[in-house]
């Protein structure tokens, strides 16, 4: 069976970060592991504190997996500061894992910053971006990392060059635009790529209209990249079966919390 590392936080609300890449692994059947990089004390509303693992503990986390597990891909969410990256980077390193797909994670769907106060983003991910078969960036996050402003499609091509010119490590990225304002894009979504040889591809979908926040959509978004390339799929494949996949999550979703007054939906809610 394909075996995929999920290195990310752990989110007790079940909609985020390990949680949500296990159910996803599993509906993919994909063997699903774990490295816990910070606990999180949250739900949909708030997150209300996180405290990372020791560098300690997060080295003996990621060597119990590698020393037992041949690891087909990893998947980072969550990477709460620089120690965790070099860390990281190191078994990726020597393991030559074949698939690394980094989320970039930088704000919570509740507009709480996530990583440590003294960790300079997007810098200190920059050992893992250098490994990265993809990154998979949001827009504020494609944003902060190419140092520019993306309103629409053709901003969204330019970050991509600017990342690619800084990073040239990076194999391809992925910049998923979901949060471009919809009347700019007339009810589309576009993903993007820009593949190792420069060339992109362009992903265009439906917009589902809803007035509910979405918790853990990027988290399902990354997961289920990788286990579609796990699996074998190119990228660009890879990319449309994802978008197909998650689009079908949110349309089947269910209202899982009890007290937030109706206003997230669990994108993983239906697994």
């Amino acid at each position: 069976m394909i075996k995929a590392l999920s290195v990310a936080g752990f989110d007790g609300s079940g909609g985020a970060g390990i949680t949500s890449d296990a159910k996803i692994f599993s509906r993919l059947k994909i063997f699903g592991l774990s490295a816990i990089t910070a606990m999180t004390a949250q739900n949909p509303d708030n997150i209300y504190g996180i405290i990372p693992v020791s560098e300690g503990f997060f080295d003996i986390e990621l060597k119990a997996v590698f020393d037992y597990f041949r690891v087909d891909a990893v998947k980072t969410g969550l990477i709460a500061c620089e120690e965790q990256s070099l860390i990281l980077s190191e078994y990726l390193k020597k393991y030559m894992v074949k698939i690394v797909v980094i989320d970039p994670v930088h704000i919570s769907t509740s507009n709480k910053r996530l990583i440590m106060k003294d960790s300079s983003y997007p810098d200190f991910l920059m050992p893992l971006f250098k490994l990265a078969t993809v990154i998979t960036p949001n827009i504020m996050e494609a944003e902060l990392i190419s140092g520019e402003k993306i309103d629409n499609l053709n901003g969204m091509k330019k970050a991509a060059k600017r990342i690619k010119e800084n990073i040239p490590g990076i194999k391809n990225i992925v910049i998923k635009g979901s949060h471009i304002n919809a009347n700019l894009n007339k009810g589309k979504i576009y993903n993007i790529i820009l593949d190792s040889g420069n060339h992109f591809f362009i992903n265009e979908s439906e917009r589902i209209e809803l007035d509910k926040k979405i918790h853990g959509a990027g988290c399902a978004f990354s997961a289920t990249l990788t286990a579609y390339l796990a699996k074998g799929l190119k990228i660009e494949e890879a990319l449309v079966k994802t978008e197909m996949l998650v689009s079908k999550f949110i349309k089947g979703f269910r209202n899982i919390p009890d007290n937030s007054g109706d206003k997230h939906i669990y994108i993983t809610g239906n697994i």
